[in-house]
């Protein structure tokens, strides 16, 4: 069978290594999986694939992919939502999940300090802690230019976040990031991170999100407040560094194994 493994052009440029790597896994399960890098250029893909693992956030492409018959890795439903913060918020708010207050655009409610996030940023760009009524102010006046933003009440635990991922709506490994020095957590900023068991009742809460919103492999990220872990945010196209970096899991064969199995 033939794929594309898409990518953009920074996506690619950041990730090339797990880019060949699942190219040769999914070669080992006899599927013809070739790279596809969007460009500002790109009006067409170069074929008409048989299955997709988009690893983009564009849900536009992925309905398009969708409606043309193609099976995409991960679906539509995941990219339309987990790519957008108050979408996300919103599903996992009426779907009965434990979740920060969260306002969409720049509180007027919410006491500072708290976090304000553009809603499509990732990797911890554009998320930011806002202190005072002059520096909302002075983020609103820079960021006037149509950007959608969502404000989040702070947590009790700034800078400590469990990611767990989830392949195939069971929980493949857990990872505890933490910043001594930043009120985010994230790998890519240079906090720090362990591989830990993931307790059962987060395991169960990121089994059920996958499965609701029937994804093949995503982060789900929980934060903390008092003694309770909260949802924070779901990674559509989700990182694998700290896999390869601290554990003996090949994310890249792992999700090779999981997609032949499911074009079967």
């Amino acid at each position: 069978m033939k794929g594309l493994l898409i990518y953009d052009a920074v996506g690619f440029a950041r990730n090339s290594w797990f880019a060949k790597r699942l190219e040769q896994a999914c070669k080992k399960q006899g599927l013809d999986l070739n790279l596809c890098v969007l460009t500002s250029e790109t009006v067409h893909l170069p074929l008409v694939p048989d299955f997709a693992a988009v690893r983009v956030a564009n849900p536009a492409l992925t309905k398009k992919l969708e409606d043309a018959g193609v099976r995409t890795f991960n679906n539509y439903k995941t990219s339309f939502v987990a790519n957008d913060k108050w979408k996300t918020y919103l599903f996992l708010k009426e779907n009965g999940f434990r979740v920060m207050e969260t306002e969409e655009g720049f509180s007027e409610k919410l006491p500072f300090p708290y976090v304000l996030k553009s809603v499509d940023g990732h990797g911890g760009s554009e998320v930011f802690l806002v202190k005072t009524k002059e520096e909302k102010n002075k983020l609103k006046a820079e960021y006037s230019s149509g950007r959608r933003f969502v404000s989040q009440k702070l947590c009790s635990s700034p800078g400590r976040d469990l990611r767990v991922y989830v392949l195939g709506g069971k929980v493949l490994a857990g990872a505890m990031r933490s910043s001594a020095s930043d009120f985010r957590s994230n790998y890519s900023l240079g906090g720090t991170a362990e591989i830990v068991q993931v307790p059962q009742n987060i395991a169960f809460s990121a089994e059920r999100i996958a499965a609701k919103l029937q994804s093949d492999f995503v982060g789900v990220d929980f934060i903390f407040d008092g003694d309770d872990a909260v949802v924070n945010e779901v990674e559509d196209v989700v990182g694998t560094r700290m896999l390869y970096a601290l554990t003996d899991l090949d994310a890249a064969e792992e999700y090779a194994k999981y997609i032949a199995k499911n074009l079967k």
